[in-house]
């Protein structure tokens, strides 16, 4: 088979490759944010891990349904872990400081 037999109905420019979804990346810059704002300002970890659990959720779903055109699971579940982490962490710090 040649490559005029297997390109048929190709164009060069119709195969493009997979891109990083936005949202992924802006779960793990929020999931950062937020655990850097338990120091600074804890209400931070609120603010900021809500948006990366969310963030994290819906690119996996977009992820998941874009068939193979969007790459980046990894990424948005990495987001998750983190974003979650901080928000536990927040909570659990105001928690012990309320009762202690």
């Amino acid at each position: 088979m040649t490559w005029d037999e297997e390109s048929e109905g190709v164009v060069p420019g119709d195969l493009e490759p997979p891109s990083t979804h936005r949202f992924a990346v802006y779960s793990v810059v929020l999931g950062i944010g937020a655990f850097a704002c338990l120091y600074v300002f804890p209400f931070g970890c609120l603010a900021l891990g809500v948006p990366s659990i969310t963030t994290g959720v819906h690119a996996r779903r977009e992820i998941a349904a874009s068939r193979g055109r969007l790459i980046g699971d990894q990424l948005a579940v990495t987001g998750l872990i983190i974003g979650g982490g901080a928000l536990f962490t927040g909570l659990a710090a105001y928690l012990m400081g309320a009762l202690g």
